[in-house]
């Protein structure tokens, strides 16, 4: 049972580049990283290491271990989740600095 509500960030004219991430993943990828979105969509903010950490100042890191695939989120009001950004670990500094400021633009 899902107590958490995914959305996802999405750029001015509407689309989403997570979702998009999201469509270029082989099925197999895909059902690795969803069986990790499930498990927030459930724990929400109580999810910790190994799925989950703090990247402080509101940012989280969900960790796909298979793959080595991250997807950076923060909390919303009303148990809202947003989706910020997503990548492996070679892309991770760049899918930081991006979720970091899609985070500002948020809160602004």
């Amino acid at each position: 049972m899902k107590n958490w509500h995914i959305e996802y960030w999405t750029t001015k004219k509407g689309k989403s580049p997570v979702e998009q991430w999201f469509d270029e993943l082989s099925k197999e990828q895909f059902k690795s990283i969803a069986k990790e979105i499930r498990m927030l969509e459930i724990a929400g903010n109580s999810l910790k290491l190994p799925h989950s950490r703090s990247l402080g100042n509101k940012l989280f890191e969900l960790r796909e271990r298979r793959f080595g695939y991250r997807v950076y989120y923060t909390f919303g009001m009303n148990k809202i989740i947003i989706l910020l950004a997503a990548g492996d670990k070679k892309s991770q500094e760049h899918d930081i600095k991006v979720s970091r400021a899609r985070l500002l633009e948020i809160k602004a």
